[in-house]
């Protein structure tokens, strides 16, 4: 892999989580600071990005974010490229949040950005040439009927790997 190929957005987003992720651990204040909450209508906007940032839910929570946002970050950074990647990790994210605002006014983590980025992936499957049918079409119906499994039990990651497959469809894989 040359260095053009390297997935610098992705390393760069999981560098800033995690070093916003261990402040809060040596500041408790970092937390309730960031993560999303009622104030967000309010004035207090920056939340809408910045509970990515932090997690509530401790370790179990961390390694999942974590880990996925390494494999769909990257997969997503070098088969569709970075202008795909931002749209689906931002666009995905606030999707989660405004849907958090509603569903769960309380809350951090970066699952909901990261499912915009499921969704693209999910999207580039199923546009697949010279595969199966059945092989392409497994992943995008577990994702998008999960999606929906997950809106009708107010999840705040649905409405994300919905947007995420939206966005999916502007992207063509790089040579």
């Amino acid at each position: 892999m040359t260095l053009a190929r390297l997935p610098w957005l992705t390393v760069a987003v999981f560098m800033v989580t995690t070093a916003f992720t261990a402040a809060q651990m040596i500041w408790p204040g970092v937390l309730p600071a960031l993560q999303r909450q009622p104030s967000m209508l309010a004035g207090e906007y920056w939340r809408f990005v910045t509970a990515w940032l932090v997690h509530d839910e401790g370790a179990r929570q961390i390694v999942f974010n974590f880990a996925a946002l390494a494999v769909a970050g990257t997969f997503v950074e070098l088969m569709l490229g970075r202008t795909i990647w931002v749209l689906a990790y931002v666009a995905g994210g606030l999707s989660g949040e405004i849907a958090g605002i509603f569903w769960q006014p309380f809350g951090a983590g970066n699952s909901v950005a990261v499912c915009g980025l499921i969704g693209v992936l999910a999207i580039w499957q199923l546009r697949r040439e010279g595969v199966p049918v059945v092989a392409r079409l497994v992943f995008p119906l577990l994702c998008f009927g999960g999606a929906l499994v997950l809106i009708a039990n107010h999840d705040i990651h649905g409405p994300p790997l919905l947007v995420g497959g939206a966005i999916g469809f502007l992207g063509r894989a790089k040579s």
